[in-house]
């Protein structure tokens, strides 16, 4: 994905949601698939009821294509979801598309954020994911599911105290390279 950048505006970091969304699918995927395998090996067998046995290749039909239907709902739609999800910080903005919003890619000026709150539960330690609560002067904005959200936090204060001073370092490196003072 292209991400449109202002003419001075550089990527900072560019993520995904954190992959721990795709777990409930995986795991629905797999009862689908144990459940599927079951019903087939069921009516494969010689000793069904003759009322079962009449329509034994119909049914086979019908628990393929519902196996394919729920698996197309379940799990393929949750994986292109997070797919198309990103979180990215550049020097001037947090740009984000969740995955359970569909649309464009928003965004917030870094100008216009008055604090980072990061939010962690006690089981994502290792992989310290959580919920970035950006505050704003009229309300907030919620992202979950920020891989490393301490880390990202940090680099976004980062990116909102070097945009307050007036410091980016492409500008400083422009500057520096102009001859100018910062």
């Amino acid at each position: 994905m292209k991400v449109p950048l202002h003419e001075r505006e550089r990527v900072i970091i560019k993520t995904r949601e954190h992959s721990k969304v795709l777990r409930q699918p995986i795991v629905v995927f797999l009862l689908l698939t144990v459940v599927c395998t079951f019903l087939l090996g069921y009516l494969s067998r010689t000793d069904l009821s003759p009322w079962l046995a009449e329509n034994a290749g119909l049914w086979v039909v019908v628990t393929l294509v519902l196996w394919a239907a729920l698996t197309l709902i379940w799990c393929v739609a949750p994986w292109v979801r997070w797919l198309r999800s990103r979180i990215v910080l550049t020097t001037e903005r947090i740009l984000f598309r969740s995955s359970f919003t569909s649309g464009k890619l928003q965004s917030v000026g870094l100008y216009t954020v008055r604090d980072l709150i990061a939010h962690t539960k006690k089981q994502n330690a290792m992989t310290r994911a959580g919920t970035l609560d950006i505050v704003l002067g009229h309300g907030y904005v919620r992202i979950a599911h920020v891989p490393s959200v301490p880390y990202f936090r940090s680099l976004a204060i980062d990116a909102i105290t070097n945009l307050r001073n007036n410091q980016s370092p492409v500008q400083t490196e422009a500057s520096k390279s102009e001859g100018m003072a910062p």
